[in-house]
């Protein structure tokens, strides 16, 4: 009989310390992690199986400890309010280690994160139209400031994934492209104006 009492201790409190490192990790990272991310970590470091990580996930947003968003077919998760006071007045039930490699993964992974979070590019289907709008986006490296947004029309959905890919891959080459075209001085004009002067 004891036996099975240690054997339930030892799984509530392994199941309670694996919701604490979820908590830990999103709030280390400090932007909004995708399930994939989450799930990346937590496989990477042999720390919990895919369907305990998930079943982890709906617990901490059933119990408004996590607050879940989706956006383009991406879930992301961010601590809530509710979520910091529990880590905080729990933050001692996790391991030293666990920690350890939490800091060092957000270290290592926060700006890849933070840059793949800053780039978006989704398209819908217009009403009444056959037309397809893309909107491409670029923000600064916390993701509060737009630093450039385009809204395009095109006529096949082949053509919208084609640009929602081409802007993930080349933001930066294309976004300087965009913007030094947009603030250099047309040259016809400079023409016209030594012309006339």
């Amino acid at each position: 009989y004891f036996a099975a009492v240690v054997m339930v201790y030892n799984k509530t409190r392994a199941l309670a310390e694996n919701k604490l490192l979820i908590l830990y990790l999103v709030k280390k990272i400090e932007i909004p992690l995708s399930n994939s991310e989450i799930w990346q970590f937590v496989s990477e470091k042999n720390l919990m199986d895919y369907f305990s990580a998930q079943q982890y996930l709906s617990e901490l947003v059933e119990s408004r400890l996590l607050e879940m968003t989706t956006e383009n077919n991406t879930t992301r998760y961010t601590i809530t309010t509710e979520g910091e006071d529990i880590l905080r007045y729990f933050n001692k039930h996790i391991s030293n280690h666990n920690k350890n490699i939490i800091c060092e993964y957000a270290k290592e992974n926060s700006k890849r994160i933070r840059a793949e979070y800053s780039v978006t590019a989704n398209y819908f289907h217009e009403l009444n139209s056959d037309d397809y709008t893309v909107k491409c986006g670029v923000c600064d490296s916390d993701g509060t400031t737009s630093l450039m947004e385009i809204s395009i029309n095109v006529a096949t959905r082949d053509q919208a994934r084609l640009i929602c890919r081409n802007w993930r891959d080349n933001v930066n080459s294309l976004y300087g492209k965009i913007l030094h075209c947009l603030s250099e001085e047309p040259k016809n004009d400079k023409a016209e104006n030594s012309s006339e002067s």
